[in-house]
């Protein structure tokens, strides 16, 4: 059991949705679009995994915009957008919101903020993007963990930021979450997991 919880994105194969689902994620959010998978391949997916909650992440350039039909029809109850991406038009379909927000180094704790009071759920709080490192956050960089509190109070928010094994007890004593990227298989049906290996079992 892990010490905090984790959203895995970006994920674009069955190897990936397996080792996350091990490790008792929350969400699997898989990438549709010309570089990820298409809706279909979701399904098929999600049918060989257990436990963790199935999200659709529709990016920019994911082709087609998501229709109600199609939330119906795939049985779709979870969603992952950009913070600034529309909300495609649904027809009254329920779904939860999940917002990427990416994070750079020159904005304060105030312009966060504002961007999650633009949006309700959870969010994925997205250091990684800005260059970011949970080092330079303990350092007060580009604001300090206790301001970052501070904004995002009860909010589920699930961190994507380097993060070292050293330093996993530290960041998952103060956040909800964190959010791990999927990423390509080295040959199909294997990948090495070493380096989440390692920060995965310091959080248990």
């Amino acid at each position: 059991m892990l010490q905090t919880h984790l959203l895995a994105f970006g994920i674009t194969h069955l190897t990936d949705a397996r080792y996350f689902a091990a490790w008792n994620a929350d969400y699997l959010s898989f990438s549709i679009g010309p570089d990820g998978l298409s809706v279909e391949e979701f399904m098929a997916i999600r049918e060989w995994v257990e436990g963790p909650t199935c999200v659709v992440e529709w990016r920019r350039g994911a082709g087609e915009p998501l229709t109600a039909e199609a939330v119906k029809a795939y049985g779709i109850t979870h969603l992952l957008l950009d913070h600034d991406a529309p909300l495609p038009d649904l027809d009254g379909e329920s779904l939860t919101l999940i917002r990427r927000i990416p994070v750079a180094g020159y904005q304060s704790a105030e312009d966060i903020g504002e961007l999650l009071h633009a949006t309700t759920g959870p969010v994925v709080l997205d250091f990684a993007a800005g260059g970011i490192a949970y080092e330079d956050l303990a350092e007060g960089s580009p604001f300090t963990i206790g301001e970052l509190q501070r904004i995002l109070g009860d909010r589920p928010a699930y961190l994507h930021i380097d993060l070292e094994a050293e330093d996993a007890d530290a960041a998952a004593a103060v956040f909800h979450g964190l959010a791990l990227r999927g990423s390509s298989e080295e040959k199909v049906g294997y990948k090495s997991f070493d380096d989440l290996d390692d920060l995965l079992e310091a959080l248990e």
